[in-house]
C-alpha cells in the first residue's frame, strides 16, 4: 500500500495548517523522491502509459481485449451489481469472444444506479482496509459515494497523468502553482505545500483586489508549471490581462477538470506568454482519461486506462454541430469498484481521421461537456455552450468579466454579467439579441448585472446551469 494512501484522511487537516507546520510535518518526506511514497504499482503504471500510447492498433485489441475479459470475470465472481444483473438478463460472460461481443451483450450503467446503491458495486474480494471513499460532486450537484482500491487505484491514475504532463516538460518534484479549488482557511489567498513543491492559490478568495498578489506570489516562488480549472485560471488573467508582467520561470500550464475552450486558451497564452497548455479529461469515477496533442487540439484516450466508446445519443442533439458522441468508459484501474460500461454523460465529438501526430488511439476533436450544461429552446431544442456563446466573436467579450447563463425553462434565459467599467446599455443588448429570436437562437433572454457569480463547492465554476 502507498503511505499516501494511509494518510490520505489526513489532507484537508493538512491544507489547512500553516506553512511552518507543514515544513516541519513534511521534512522526513523529502529526502525521497515522492513516487516511493505512491506506491509499487506507480512506477508499473508509468512505464505502461509511457510504452502503449503509440502501440499498434492490434496489439492495443489484444490489451484491451484481455484487461476486459479479466474484469469482466472478476466482477461476475466479487461484484453482487453485476453478478445479478448479468443473471438477469442472461448474459455468459464465458460466451464474449471480442470487444464487439462485449459491447454487443454487457448492459450500460448510468450514475442513478450507482447513486442508488453504491455499496453493490464494491468487489467482496477486498477487505474494508483497502477501502479509500473519495467522491464526484459532477454537474447535477448531488455527490456520487466512490471507492478506490488503497495503494493501487490513485498511483495509477497519478502516473497517467504524469506521463501526460511530461509532454509539455514537466517532471515530479518540479514547482508548481495549483489554482484548482483548493480550500486553505477563510480569507486565506495561497499556502506552501513543501511536499508537493506546490503553491497552492485560493479560488475562494480571487478578486479583482488581490489578483496582483496571486501573480507576485506566482513570481516569487519561480513556478514553472500552473495546474487549474480553466475558468479560474480565466478569472486571474480576466483580472490583469491589460497589464504586463514577466514569468521567466513558467514552463507550461496543464488545465482539467472544466470544459475548455479555445478563446480560454488563446487568453492564458498570451498573458502568461507560454506556448506550452496541456488540456486534460478524466473524473473521478475514473473510468477513462485523455490528454490534448501536442501537434493540434484533439483529445487522446488512453487505452491502458481503460476502455473507451463513444456512443450516439438521443439526449443531446445540436443541428449546429455533426458527430456528437456521449463518453461511455470501462475502467481499468479500479477492481475494487470496477465501473463497466459506464455512462458519463460527458460528450465530445469524435474524430474520424487518424491525428497527424501518428496516434491511432480513439479520439476527441473537442469536448462538449455534460448534458446539464446544454441550453433548452422553447420546443427543446438542445444547444451547446460553443453554439451559444463561444463560437462566436462578439464585442461584449472584452466588457465583462464574468457570464453565467441560466436556463429557467425551455426557452428562456437569464444571463448574469459582473460587468467592467467599460460595460455599457449597446452591450447588454448585445447580449440579449444574439441569444434571442432575432439572432435564430430559441430564447427569450435577460441580463442581469451581478457583483460576482459564486463558485461550487469545489471552486469551479459553471458558464451555464439548467434548472429544470
Amino acid at each position: 500500500m502507498s503511505i499516501e494512501d494511509k494518510l490520505y484522511k489526513f489532507l484537508a487537516i493538512y491544507k489547512r495548517m500553516p506553512d511552518w507546520m507543514k515544513r516541519v510535518i513534511t521534512t522526513p518526506f523529502t529526502i525521497f523522491p515522492r513516487e516511493k511514497y505512491l506506491g509499487g504499482n506507480y512506477k508499473m503504471f508509468f512505464e505502461l502509459a509511457s510504452k502503449m500510447d503509440y502501440f499498434n492498433p492490434s496489439l492495443v485489441e489484444e490489451f484491451q481485449y484481455l484487461k476486459i475479459k479479466q474484469v469482466l470475470e472478476e466482477s461476475y465472481k466479487h461484484v453482487p451489481y453485476y453478478r445479478d444483473k448479468w443473471n438477469e438478463y442472461g448474459i455468459d460472460i464465458n460466451s464474449i469472444k471480442s470487444i464487439s461481443d462485449f459491447e454487443a451483450k454487457i448492459p450500460f450503467i448510468e450514475r442513478a444506479e450507482i447513486q442508488e446503491k453504491p455499496y453493490d458495486f464494491l468487489s467482496v474480494k477486498y477487505n474494508k482496509n483497502k477501502y479509500l471513499k473519495v467522491s464526484s460532486g459532477g454537474s447535477t450537484g448531488i455527490p456520487l459515494e466512490l471507492f478506490y482500491l488503497k495503494g493501487y487505484t490513485r498511483s495509477a491514475d497519478r502516473a497517467f497523468w504524469n506521463y501526460y504532463f511530461n509532454q509539455i516538460g514537466y517532471k515530479q518534484g518540479d514547482r508548481i502553482a495549483r489554482l484548482r479549488g483548493d480550500y486553505i482557511g477563510q480569507n486565506k489567498l495561497f499556502s506552501f505545500d513543501p511536499y508537493r513543491n506546490t503553491l497552492i492559490l485560493s479560488s475562494f478568495s480571487l478578486t479583482e483586489e488581490n489578483a496582483a498578489l496571486y501573480i507576485q506570489s506566482i513570481q516569487k516562488h519561480k513556478v514553472e508549471y500552473i495546474t487549474a480549472y480553466p475558468a479560474s485560471c480565466m478569472n486571474l488573467v480576466g483580472f490583469l490581462k491589460d497589464e504586463k508582467f514577466s514569468f521567466p520561470h513558467l514552463k507550461g500550464i496543464m488545465l482539467g477538470s472544466e470544459n475548455i475552450y479555445d478563446f480560454q486558451v488563446n487568453q492564458i497564452k498570451e498573458f502568461f506568454g507560454v506556448e506550452n497548455v496541456f488540456k486534460g479529461y478524466g473524473h473521478g469515477e475514473a473510468t477513462v482519461v485523455a490528454g490534448s496533442c501536442k501537434e493540434n487540439d484533439n483529445y487522446h484516450f488512453h487505452p491502458a486506462y481503460g476502455y473507451v466508446e463513444f456512443v450516439k445519443s438521443e439526449v443531446l442533439k445540436d443541428d449546429t454541430i455533426s458527430g456528437i458522441r456521449e463518453i461511455v468508459g470501462t475502467s481499468f484501474i479500479n477492481p475494487l469498484m470496477p465501473l463497466i460500461r459506464y455512462k458519463s454523460n460527458d460528450f465530445g465529438i469524435e474524430l474520424n481521421t487518424t491525428c497527424s501526430c501518428g496516434r491511432t488511439t480513439k479520439s476527441l476533436k473537442e469536448i462538449i461537456g455534460r448534458e446539464q450544461e446544454v441550453a433548452l429552446g422553447f420546443n427543446n431544442e438542445r444547444i451547446t455552450l460553443t453554439a451559444l456563446v463561444f463560437g462566436r466573436h462578439l464585442d461584449y467579450f472584452s466588457h465583462i468579466w464574468k457570464m453565467q447563463i441560466v436556463n429557467m425553462e425551455p426557452g428562456v434565459l437569464i444571463v448574469n454579467v459582473v460587468p467592467k467599467k467599460t460595460f455599457t446599455i449597446r452591450h447588454k443588448a448585445e447580449i440579449e439579441q444574439s441569444l434571442s429570436i432575432k439572432s435564430g437562437m430559441p430564447f427569450h433572454t435577460k441580463v442581469i448585472t451581478v457583483k460576482d457569480i459564486k463558485s461550487t463547492k469545489r471552486g469551479k465554476y459553471k458558464f451555464l446551469i439548467r434548472e429544470f
